[in-house]
């Protein structure tokens, strides 16, 4: 059993870096829960420990002493980079080879991630930092763009494009350690149509994401070809968001350009940044506490806005996030605000 440790970078009393309304320690904790939520969802043969799972304060050394006393294989350390830059890159120690395990291990990690991050690559380097040096297993750290520039700092308040890091992440350590993919009842493998010759156990009328709809048809859905799509089909300034993501799914299954895009972007919600989660539920259960499985983050991108795609029950409303389209509870008793 693999042992992987999630280090989101700062948390607490540290903010990390700040910038464009953003707090680095936010943003780092919510791609590594989407990194652990990938992994134990869609990969199997692997454990998953994070030095921190909520805003608190852990040390460095509480860090990698921590990582060293459970044995982990492999140790990431997620942070946002600030001072003057913009996109990803990603670091190993100092004194380590690129041809040594470290290495080779953070070549697959920086491959995946830059086919996923919609960040410009600023290229693998080397450092002195703590978590590198103390770490007794392979590890890396990964500053996933700029939270002081604005094009940069927009991204990160996307939560499809967190979502995209992370599964950049989660793919490099399946990579890494060959971990075999989470069989879903009926089928050998969640919508990979070379092991299932075009047969999945989901009929693709019933996908709601693009990327899993590009995937059940063998098309390649990283954020590169999902902008070239986007640019034949019409839609203009293609940055993931979940608006463009459901007018490209749309047209992608049409075969022709989305029209409804004025008609999306006239009903939106807000959900403020004074909510720390906010609850979401699979479109095809009943919305009512028992049936969440998941939570947005809004407080750690300043607020969230989605556009409202339909209300199947008073006060619900279905949107489109990351992981596809789910349904929220927006009644007068929330803070929920109609756009």
């Amino acid at each position: 059993m693999v042992k992987i440790y999630l280090d989101p970078g700062h948390g607490g009393s540290d903010t990390g870096a700040v910038g464009q309304g953003l707090q680095e320690k936010h943003v780092t904790l919510a791609i590594a829960l989407k990194i652990r939520n990938i992994l134990n969802n869609r990969y199997q043969g692997h454990q998953i420990r994070m030095s921190r799972s909520t805003d608190s304060t852990v040390s460095l050394a509480a860090r990698t002493n921590d990582a060293n006393q459970w044995g982990a294989d492999y140790f990431i350390s997620i942070h946002i980079n600030a001072g003057g830059g913009a996109g990803y890159e990603d670091y190993i120690h100092s004194n380590l080879s690129n041809q040594g395990t470290t290495g080779k291990y953070r070549q697959i990690m920086h491959e995946e991630i830059i086919k996923q991050a919609n960040l410009q690559n600023r290229g693998r380097k080397q450092a002195n930092f703590h978590v590198l040096r103390e770490s007794s297993m392979p590890a890396i750290l990964t500053e996933n763009g700029f939270i002081d520039h604005a094009a940069d700092a927009a991204k990160l308040k996307s939560d499809t494009i967190l979502e995209q890091i992370a599964l950049g992440h989660a793919r490099g350590i399946a990579r890494v350690f060959q971990l075999s993919a989470k069989s879903s009842p009926g089928s050998s493998s969640s919508f990979n149509s070379s092991n299932n010759q075009g047969k999945t156990s989901i009929s693709k009328k019933q996908i709601h994401s693009v990327v899993d709809y590009l995937k059940s048809i063998g098309e390649d859905s990283s954020f590169t070809n999902r902008a070239r799509l986007a640019r034949s089909y019409g839609i203009s300034n293609y940055t993931g968001t979940a608006a463009q993501n459901t007018c490209l799914l749309k047209a992608v299954k049409s075969g022709k350009p989305s029209n409804n895009s004025s008609k999306l972007a006239a009903r939106r919600i807000h959900l403020p940044a004074s909510a720390s989660t906010w609850r979401t539920y699979p479109i095809n259960v009943t919305p009512v506490k028992k049936n969440s499985d998941w939570s947005l983050t809004p407080a750690a991108f300043g607020g969230l806005t989605y556009d409202i795609l339909a209300e199947p029950y008073p006060n619900v409303v279905t949107i489109q996030t990351g992981r596809g389209r789910r349904n929220i509870y927006i009644g007068p008793d929330t803070s929920a605000r109609r756009l």
